[in-house]
């Protein structure tokens, strides 16, 4: 396990302290760090001089030192390992730019010593980049344009005035603004009440009292258009940090990080590990959504709860705002730890949306397979004519689900993972979801060299063929992962729908997340069904949320159609949604997590084991499950498993899982530590062990 290391400190003991900024020699090479504790342990072996400091004495916040502690034990990773993650060595690089400051070396007599960590290889440990292939200018454009609870006008005409809904939570939350303390609000407001003029507000007001702003959003595609309203309500610069910004945009930002010109940040997941003090106001935007969550690697944190952890260590109030708010997240308002303000009214002072719900076993009895219910397609038809816009929803990449041959009935799997390869029409390739993995769409049966496909299911791509032949001359624009691939072509898709280029934007969950579009009077959700059948217990939660989410799309400048085409329309899921009813979804599903005992009444720790080898991965898993066992009985802990994964194989990894229920999380990490103490496999390095805290993806 990777550990910090210790440096002589030299004469430069009036100059260093924890949270400094140094460079130190690491093997042959000399690398940047940051020092964690200064002291005179004894060593058993000679240290290395440190060889310069940062100059102008650049440091990172002592508050920040203790998140990256607090998040290194809470989710299970070395403490190197998180600021690899946290704070990335170009990041580090770009404090020694302007000099380089040698520091002499002490004599023997009156060393001192100190721990660094330091962030050199492993700085490609970074971890994914967020959801969605964007990139953000520096500077704002010149004609940015506000909304102002979804009024969008010129930022030099905006005369607004908050609703009573919008003034009551901006009273309530600026009382913690001044004199700064912490508090943490759930600002639950329907798509449309103006959650980001009160975002705006509180910013202007915690900019005045001296203090930094922190704003995360689930999506990096929604930073320009955040971006935009930030400097054009506020007037100074806002800056952007999320894992897609270019080489220049994060010299900017990590220079103006460090020279403590960074007042207010916008970005995603990441963005919440900045290195910035001062804070007086965070904010978490569409806090429910998943992808606040990092699931594929170390450290696997939420920055949801980070936010949580730094406003209460910064004194700061701390919103999280949401239309559909996580489940935990509202029963913590019920239970009073946080502050639940709701807004329940259109800033713009439209009605909610019509909701109807479309039974698809009666339209194929009248229309056979159409993608397009005869409402839809009408409302559509309507929509174009009179100069409107409509969105169509459906989740699933590609032109077909599975590709099955005629012959001999075999579908087309891949190789590395045990999943349907999905056809992808347009790049003539049938690709793997998950391993990204491609092969050409005209390649033979592996099984039998036919040639013959049946394609089963539709995507997105089939859908948007269909709708050119239907609406010939509408313009189709499509927002997915494969249209967006290029840097800049998620902003130019949404700007040109925005400009009413093409009448109808057809899209995945990209199009759900905070757009808006003034001219959209109709939404279409193709599948309503679709993510219900997961064996997962946040399955319907997420499908609530996304409908939601989308419908709120549609009228919020005027009168707005959706339509929910399902084959089980009396699913009471779609009877809550045909509302926009989140307090009768929450009353019947905090009931179902009660029975099942599942979050928020419990707390859950994944452990998941793999290989490439499925009966050692099993056998592996079985050891450790046999060494948890006792010490989760002693510490009141359910175990469920192990089992193999859902989803067994991925990446050519076999997948073993351990599921932890437990009611404190200190009392599920002693559990796991004393486990992995005595977790003794015969082949430990042909097999990985990670454990996840709070996981979502639980497949």
């Amino acid at each position: 396990m990777a550990e910090p290391f210790w440096y002589d400190l030299g004469d430069a003991a009036s100059e260093l302290a924890p949270g400094s900024i140094v460079q130190v020699p690491l093997m042959s090479k000399t690398v940047p760090g940051v020092v964690l504790e200064i002291g005179r342990p004894e060593l058993a072996f000679r240290t290395k001089p440190i060889q310069a400091a940062a100059p102008g004495g650049a440091r990172v916040p002592a508050a920040w030192l203790e998140l990256l502690a607090w998040l290194s034990a809470y989710y299970f990773t070395p403490l190197p390992q998180v600021f690899a993650t946290c704070l990335p060595k170009a990041a580090l690089d770009q404090v020694f730019k302007p000099a380089k400051v040698r520091l002499p070396k002490a004599p023997k007599r009156s060393r001192r010593k100190q721990a660094v960590a330091t962030v050199a290889e492993v700085d490609r440990l970074e971890g994914p980049a967020e959801s969605g292939p964007a990139t953000v200018p520096v500077q704002a454009p010149e004609a940015a344009s506000v909304d102002m609870g979804d009024h969008s006008a010129p930022a030099a005409a905006l005369r607004f005035h908050p609703t009573p809904e919008q003034a009551s939570a901006l009273a309530a939350i600026g009382e913690a603004l001044s004199p700064p303390s912490f508090k943490a609000f759930l600002l639950h407001g329907i798509t449309g009440s103006g959650k980001t003029f009160v975002y705006l507000h509180l910013a202007r007001q915690a900019l005045a009292l001296g203090r930094r702003v922190l704003v995360l959003l689930p999506e990096i595609a929604l930073t320009p258009q955040a971006l935009a309203r930030f400097r054009a309500f506020l007037g100074r610069p806002v800056l952007a940090l999320h894992s897609n910004l270019s080489a220049a945009e994060r010299r900017e930002l990590w220079r103006a990080v460090f020279a403590h010109e960074a007042d207010v940040i916008v970005g995603a997941r990441s963005a919440v590990l900045c290195p910035i003090d001062n804070l007086g106001l965070i904010v978490v935007d569409e806090e429910h959504d998943g992808s606040y969550k990092q699931s594929d690697a170390s450290p696997r944190y939420n920055a949801r709860d980070l936010a949580l952890w730094r406003g209460r260590r910064e004194g700061c109030p701390v919103v999280l705002g949401s239309a559909t708010p996580a489940l935990e997240s509202y029963h913590a308002a019920q239970a009073g730890k946080y502050r639940l303000l709701e807004m329940h009214a259109r800033a713009t002072g439209s009605s909610k949306p019509k909701v109807r719900i479309v039974d698809m076993r009666e339209q194929h009895d009248l229309q056979g397979g159409q993608p397009l219910s005869i409402p839809l397609r009408e409302a559509v038809q309507t929509a174009i004519g009179t100069g409107g816009q409509a969105i169509l929803f459906l989740n699933r990449r590609g032109y077909a689900n599975r590709r099955l041959c005629r012959d001999c009935g075999r579908p087309r799997e891949c190789p590395h993972c045990i999943t349907p390869l999905v056809y992808h029409k347009g790049r003539a390739a049938l690709i793997c979801h998950y391993c990204g993995y491609q092969m050409p769409a005209s390649a033979p049966c592996l099984a039998c060299g036919g040639k013959d496909w049946l394609d089963v299911g539709r995507g997105i791509e089939k859908i948007e063929e269909w709708l050119d032949g239907i609406f010939p001359g509408a313009g189709i624009a499509r927002l997915d992962r494969d249209t967006t691939s290029a840097i800049g072509g998620a902003e130019r898709i949404l700007e040109d729908f925005r400009r009413g280029e093409q009448k109808l934007l057809i899209g995945t969950q990209m199009v759900a997340k905070g757009h808006d579009f003034p001219k959209v009077n109709v939404v279409g959700v193709l599948d309503a069904d679709a993510g219900l059948g997961l064996s997962d217990f946040r399955a319907q939660e997420r499908a609530f949320q996304l409908i939601t989410q989308v419908a709120g799309r549609a009228g919020r400048h005027g009168e707005g159609e959706v339509f929910l085409q399902t084959y089980r329309p009396d699913n009471p899921l779609l009877a809550f949604a045909l509302d926009e009813n989140y307090a009768a979804f929450y009353a019947a599903e905090i009931e179902r997590r009660r029975e099942l005992d599942y979050p928020p009444f419990r707390r859950l720790l994944l452990v998941e084991i793999s290989g490439t080898d499925e009966a050692l991965v099993d056998e592996h898993m079985r050891a450790f499950a046999a060494a948890f066992r006792p010490f989760a009985e002693q510490a009141e802990i359910q175990v469920l498993g192990p089992a193999f994964a859902a989803l067994k194989k991925l990446k050519d990894h076999y997948r073993a899982h351990l599921v932890a229920k437990g009611k404190a999380p200190n009392q599920m990490q002693w559990a796991f530590h004393q486990a992995l103490e005595r977790y003794q496999p015969k082949h430990p390095q042909k097999t990985k062990l990670r454990a996840d805290m709070d996981p979502l993806a639980m497949l």
